[in-house]
């Protein structure tokens, strides 16, 4: 994998609507490579329980893993018992890929504007914790900067935080096609949030 060091990393799997069985079923069938690679379950939905936020936007079933290191992720992606469910499972239509993302230090980064555990106090919640995940291309950057603006001090007033961002080229496509698109996945204490 090409990140290095010890900070998170997360795969992110993703799949059509017609594959939502498949990729519970395989998120389930992880459990053993993932307890032996120090990797955990983040989330996994069909595409039923997404939300989308942007007209157009396709629903996808996804799963999203968790681990301490990249070296984990890859011990993980190529552990045999990983493989043979991946395969068994993604074999048929419905597959979109499977992607391999650097994540943010879990004590966050002091430096930058962007909402993480170093500026954000996450709020307790008694319910389970909501995630964001979007892709998306930048054609024209100029009102990317007032986006930007707006959305990060909104983010951090409601308690989220990015586990994960990348540039275009910054996910490793570890099977399927991935268009070239940036991609940030973020944590919320809620769905309410």
């Amino acid at each position: 994998m090409a990140m290095s060091g010890n900070m998170p990393h997360f795969i992110i799997v993703e799949a059509a609507p017609e594959a939502s069985d498949a990729v519970l079923g395989y998120a389930d069938l992880c459990e053993s490579p993932l307890a032996a690679h120090s990797g955990s379950v983040v989330l996994a939905a069909p595409a039923s329980a997404g939300e989308v936020l942007e007209e157009g936007t396709k629903k996808r079933a996804v799963v999203v893993f968790k681990f301490t290191s990249d070296g984990k992720a890859a011990a993980f992606w190529f552990d045999s018992a990983h493989q043979e469910a991946f395969t068994a499972l993604f074999g048929g239509q419905g597959f979109l890929h499977a992607i391999s993302v650097p994540g943010i230090p879990e004590d966050g980064l002091s430096d930058e504007p962007l909402p993480t555990t170093a500026n954000v106090t996450i709020p307790e919640s008694e319910g389970p914790k909501a995630y964001m995940l979007v892709q998306g291309t930048v054609s024209d950057p100029e009102p990317i900067g007032a986006y930007m603006e707006t959305i990060i001090p909104m983010i951090i007033e409601r308690g989220g935080v990015y586990r994960a961002w990348t540039l275009p080229d910054g996910p490793e496509v570890l099977a399927g096609e991935w268009p070239p698109q940036y991609l940030v996945l973020s944590e919320w204490p809620s769905i309410a949030e």
